[in-house]
């Protein structure tokens, strides 16, 4: 941060004293190049993987209890959200697919892997919020009860950035999870004990976090305004974008990274994330691991914002800091046959910045990219892969230029957008050539290195009983220049709504060598069977709870199981676990909307620590549980059914009592009696009789003529 903003706002008179503060704002455009398999001329191809953030911070002196709202660059909503719900971090996410596993642990920037952990996440919606509760010395409270709490405020301030345009009112039913509809599942973390940086008090933190599986569909325009875009928002009634941008950039202007090259008119980012523009190239399967299309809002605040107290040093100052970003893929073109040193001719990819974000959509989008004049910063990374070179262009405000304008594989180039020529870069010019050196490059099929997955064994149907089976992966292509291991904590949902869990059934196998820890290492049903013929250099060994380095087993009250486990691994092995369960029958009335597509589970998650590491944070799949489903049109045939049996019922005593009765009345009216059916039968035989003897006197009298 170069620049520092400090302003002074005044409020009327007798109302809140003066709020001294300082604004930041910084964006950032991150791509990175990584070459894609295919079989088709050229020899090769390559695409982007794009990370696009904007950050906004605000410092004061002042807590959250004093400051003015409406006198401050960030939206009164949000400074209004803080007051009433005391939140240490609020990080929404949507995407399209998990993020499973990862392919590279290169040495990046803590601020570049801050950025791809956040785009990283679970399939769908998720939404994770930190409540701090400060306690003075002497206080205690019930640790259910601060759950309890916590998890009240947690549907309300659903419920108030549903009402506030803080979360998009398309795309994924956000209200539900208040009411416990449409599959989703929410858990409540126990609480957290810190020491406080003010004396004698002492922080509480209470982590809750709901995840919904609407697949994409928060990736529409309403939703991206919502999230990104400021353009058009009114002060005080915008979204997240709106807060974001009001310090730095106009918001009658398309100024700023998300507004700048996606205009509110334009439809060109959310079909990027609905992946209408995907890799130019057919790629093989394993190049086609993990591309998660995603966006993102990181609400960060610190804790001395909740001080009752006037802060004192910096140190102690407020600190609000909203990051929103989005992550897609991008196709790029072909390359092309160019004369390259003379004579020599080559593959020759020609790009432009355009063409590096947006592919496709450039078009769609806008035609240049404007800055915003008051950010702090505003920078491109250009990563490249190996194997390959890239030349840039005069006039990309290129950092350290020594190499003059050539990037070589596996190095990144950085630039600054504030040095743009008349404050702006048109996004149809040229930006980079790029051209192969080395033909030895991987072509897009490097193996993942960590991994988790979560699967479901049903041999008897899919709403019988069955197995819940969690698997922890390190493969051994981590181990190539070091053997070192990895610790991964995993977090394991049992859903007590959807199955019966038998946590006494719970089993661990840990697998080692022999390939291990690749994806399509399954271990035998029998694990002395694990040094057969097919699993030759592989051993697996039962592990018991007690064997791993810290475990917790947490009962909700819903009958859901939470599995803490923290291990560490050696490359190249795999640890399962198996927890067997019945199945549930649920009232019908908690069925979504399609019974027979099932209920998404929580999805498993795991972090993976390598030393000094950073941390890496990968999510399962959601795992889709089909509960036995009554039969829905029972209901109408019983009461078919019902209704046709009483109404034969009431016809027949009908008949008997209303036509009886009016045949009475008559009879007692008018004197005539009815005539017993005795009566009727006597004079039926009588008549029968009489017509017997007539036709027998009319033969006798014929014979005697």
């Amino acid at each position: 941060m170069d620049n520092i903003t400090a302003c002074t706002s005044h409020g009327p008179v007798g109302a809140t004293p003066a709020v001294q503060y300082s604004y930041f704002h910084d964006e950032s455009a991150t791509i990175k190049l990584y070459p894609a398999a295919t079989s088709i001329t050229p020899p090769w191809s390559v695409n982007s993987r794009v990370y696009l953030e904007s950050s906004s911070t605000l410092k004061s002196t002042t807590p959250l209890a004093g400051v003015e709202h409406t006198h401050t660059p960030f939206s009164d909503n949000i400074l209004k959200m803080l007051s009433r719900y005391p939140l240490r971090r609020l990080l929404i996410r949507v995407g399209d697919v998990a993020s499973t596993s990862i392919t590279d642990v290169d040495d990046i920037s803590p601020a570049q892997l801050l950025r791809e952990e956040r785009a990283r996440g679970p399939s769908g919606t998720s939404v994770l919020a930190s409540f701090i509760k400060t306690e003075k010395r002497g206080q205690s409270s019930n640790s259910n009860d601060r759950q309890r709490q916590s998890k009240d405020e947690y549907t309300f301030l659903l419920r108030y950035l549903l009402d506030n345009n803080l979360f998009p009112p398309c795309g994924a039913p956000l209200d539900s999870i208040r009411v416990r509809k449409h599959g989703h599942s929410i858990i409540v973390h126990p609480p957290k004990n810190e020491t406080g940086s003010s004396v004698g008090k002492k922080h509480n933190v209470v982590e809750v976090e709901s995840f919904l599986a609407a697949d994409a569909a928060t990736f529409c325009n309403p939703g991206i305004h919502a999230f990104l875009l400021s353009k058009g928002t009114k002060a005080g009634e915008g979204g997240w974008g709106a807060a974001a941008n009001n310090g730095a950039c106009h918001p009658d202007e398309n100024w700023g990274l998300f507004d700048s090259l996606f205009p509110s008119s334009s439809v060109a980012l959310s079909d990027l994330l609905l992946r209408s523009s995907l890799d130019a190239a057919p790629s093989s399967l394993q190049s086609q691991k993990n591309k998660r299309h995603s966006v993102w809002i990181d609400l960060d605040v610190s804790d001395s914002c909740y001080d009752d107290l006037q802060l004192g040093s910096e140190e102690d100052e407020c600190i609000i800091r909203v990051s929103r970003g989005a992550s897609y893929h991008i196709g790029l073109p072909s390359p092309s046959l160019q004369n390259v040193d003379g004579n020599e001719q080559r593959h020759v990819l020609n790009l432009s910045l355009g063409d590096l974000i947006l592919g496709n959509k450039r078009g769609e989008g806008s035609k240049a990219w404007y800055p915003c004049p008051l950010s702090d910063s505003s920078r491109v990374l250009l990563h490249m892969p190996a194997g390959f070179t890239s030349k840039i262009t005069a006039g990309t405000g290129v950092i350290n230029n020594d190499a003059n304008g050539s990037i070589d594989g596996g190095e990144k180039f950085e630039f600054d957008a504030m040095k743009w020529k008349d404050g702006y870069y048109d996004l149809s010019a040229s930006w980079a050539q790029i051209y192969q050196t080395e033909q030895g490059s991987e072509d897009g099929k490097s193996s993942s290195i960590f991994g988790i997955s979560r699967t479901v064994q049903r041999p008897l149907g899919l709403s019988s009983i069955g197995t819940l089976v969690s698997v922890l992966r390190y493969d051994q292509i981590a181990s190539q220049d070091h053997s070192y291991s990895v610790k991964i904590e995993s977090l394991d949902v049992l859903p007590g709504a959807l199955i019966k869990p038998k946590i006494h059934t719970l089993r661990m196998v840990l697998c080692k060598g022999g390939g291990a820890g690749k994806d399509r290492f399954i271990p035998p049903v029998n694990i002395k069977e694990c040094s057969s013929y097919r699993y030759s250099s592989a051993t697996c060994s039962e592990v018991m709870l007690s064997d791993l380095q810290n475990h917790n087993l947490l009962l909700n009250s819903d009958g859901s199981w939470l599995i803490k486990r923290t291990i560490m691994l050696n490359p190249d092995s795999s640890l399962w676990m198996m927890v067997d369960f019945d199945e549930a029958y649920i009232p019908f009335q908690k069925f979504p909307a399609d019974a027979n597509r099932g209920i998404d589970a929580f999805p498993s998650r795991a972090t993976f620590t390598i030393e000094a590491d950073a941390p890496i944070t990968l999510s399962s799949s959601s795992l889709l549980l089909l509960p036995p489903v009554p039969d829905m049109s029972m209901p109408f045939n019983v009461i078919s059914l019902s209704c046709t049996l009483w109404a034969f019922v009431l016809g027949s005593l009908l008949n008997i009592l209303v036509r009886r009765a009016t045949e009475s009345v008559k009879s007692d009216f008018t004197g005539v009696r009815e005539k017993r059916p005795i009566d009727k039968l006597k004079e039926k035989m009588k008549d029968k009789i009489g017509r017997l003897k007539r036709v027998l006197s009319g033969k006798t009298s014929s014979k005697r003529h």
